[in-house]
């Protein structure tokens, strides 16, 4: 109810006997009331009047201005209500639907090479998905709140782990803010900005011992047994490994010179491997002018189409020479003690057990591996992160001076692992100063100097342990260097 006090609302002054009044209107009913001070005197004087008055209207004033307050706020919402209705019969709002077209489209967003906005799209579209079967009556970008966003959020932490919860938020957030200056957007705050991230418990792959390495090597055959011998010896992750380019190997050298996709875009500098006597012989066995392109052509090539179906390949080569992948209990990794489908000997049928797999091993434990060896092999800590790389700029600056040398001593002191064809190189001392990478850069560049037999040794255990198509053009090669 309006409460009506006068024209202006602070009651109306005069003079009444001796001393001052205040007459006002109360919802159409008059009231009246003589001015008197705190000792019950008439107040005589107008300016102390006017004060009286001031304090007697206070509260009358206080209310109404607040009828009017709510007034103006219910004709301000009606008014907006009739601005956004017109806005949408002209242009329709930013559908959840249409927004993921609109942020690729925006000019404001951050460069994203296309496997990760393929990443980014699908998880806009679990967002779109469970908008609309839950909400379907909110189909505008303006339309989801910041309770619906934490809603999405619980649906999310029931479903995936924290680390994929936080990547899936921190993408919509990114959405929302990106399109914020979209006109058909019409929304003002981001209402995933205030989304509490999840804390990840870190399930890190575990690294393999030396014999489970020489296992699964010797197991290993074709591209697939020298990408785990790069994975290896040089601590590459899987998209370096699986992509890695000739041109980035120098053989005379004996270094791989790559700059890590991880940091690529941040920190575009190159890490130097060292190559280690092992490796550099089982890269060797490809003839020059056959060194175009990607190393592995066939595993580049299934990386870049489906990276899951790689890593599929690999995990298989891990299962088959007994190497558990997945932590006990979790996944489908119960044997039902029946013969699979597929009718395959020692392979038992598999059954669901509705949790989800925690992969502890995984072609990323070979890159924990090497560290694990370096380090073992009393590898300075500075010298290892300098090989690997690091995913800091800052870190990597750190490491930036770092010997060559001491990288290659570093590397040259891992055991080989490629299977028991390869014993010898592990057994085979070289004298001081001399490795196999040095002997055959050495070579390769036309010095022609005797071979000491600990070398020979060596590469007569890789040559075996080579398949048919290598082996002869590989004993050529190395015919002429040791010649």
């Amino acid at each position: 109810m309006k409460t009506r006090i006068g024209k202006r609302r602070t009651g109306r002054l005069f003079k009444h006997g001796a001393g001052y009044a205040v007459a006002w209107t109360v919802n159409g009913k008059r009231m009246f009331q003589s001015l008197r001070d705190k000792d019950g005197n008439p107040i005589t004087v107008k300016k102390e009047a006017e004060t009286a008055r001031a304090e007697l209207m206070a509260p009358y004033r206080a209310a109404d201005e607040k009828a009017v307050l709510v007034n103006m706020v219910d004709k301000l919402a009606s008014a907006t209500a009739t601005v956004e209705r017109l806005e949408d019969e002209r242009t329709p709002a930013l559908s959840v639907a249409a927004a993921w077209q609109a942020y690729v489209a925006a000019p404001n967003k951050p460069d994203s090479g296309p496997r990760t906005l393929a990443g980014y799209e699908s998880q806009w579209d679990r967002f779109a998905k469970w908008m609309k079967a839950t909400h379907p009556d909110k189909p505008a970008l303006r339309d989801v709140t910041t309770e619906i966003a934490g809603e999405y959020s619980a649906d999310l932490s029931a479903n995936v782990r924290p680390a994929t919860h936080n990547k899936h938020i921190a993408l919509i957030s990114l959405v929302f803010r990106t399109l914020t200056d979209n006109p058909n957007a019409r929304y003002i705050a981001n209402p995933f900005g205030k989304v509490t991230r999840k804390r990840a418990v870190a399930n890190s792959r575990r690294e393999l011992t030396v014999e489970e390495l020489t296992r699964v090597c010797a197991a290993a055959t074709g591209e697939l047994r020298t990408l785990f011998a790069i994975g290896i010896y040089t601590g590459l992750r899987l998209g370096d490994a699986a992509t890695l380019r000739w041109q980035e190997v120098d053989l005379i050298r004996g270094a791989i010179i790559r700059i890590p996709s991880k940091t690529a875009r941040r920190n575009p500098k190159p890490v130097t491997v060292p190559v280690h006597s092992a490796l550099a012989l089982i890269l060797a066995a490809t003839p020059e002018k056959r060194r175009r392109g990607y190393v592995l052509p066939e595993a580049a090539d299934l990386y870049q189409r489906d990276a899951s179906a790689l890593s599929r390949q690999i995990q298989a080569v891990f299962e088959d020479n007994g190497v558990q992948t997945v932590k006990e209990g979790t996944a489908y990794a119960k044997p039902t003690g029946k013969q699979n489908k597929d009718g395959n000997e020692g392979k038992p049928d598999r059954k669901p057990i509705g949790k989800r797999a925690v992969v502890e091993v995984g072609f990323h434990s070979l890159r924990h591996t090497f560290v694990s060896l370096c380090r073992m092999a009393d590898a300075p800590l500075a010298v290892v992160e300098a090989i690997v790389g690091h995913a800091s700029p800052a870190m990597t600056r750190h490491y930036t001076h770092t010997s060559e040398g001491a990288a290659r001593l570093a590397v040259n002191a891992l055991p080989s692992v490629l299977g028991d064809a390869q014993a010898s190189v592990a057994t085979a001392k070289a004298p001081a100063g001399e490795t196999a990478v040095a002997i055959v850069a050495d070579g390769a560049a036309g010095n022609r100097k005797s071979v000491p037999e600990w070398i020979r040794t060596a590469l007569s255990g890789i040559l075996a342990s080579l398949d048919a198509g290598q082996t002869q053009k590989a004993r050529r090669e190395l015919a002429a260097l040791t010649a």
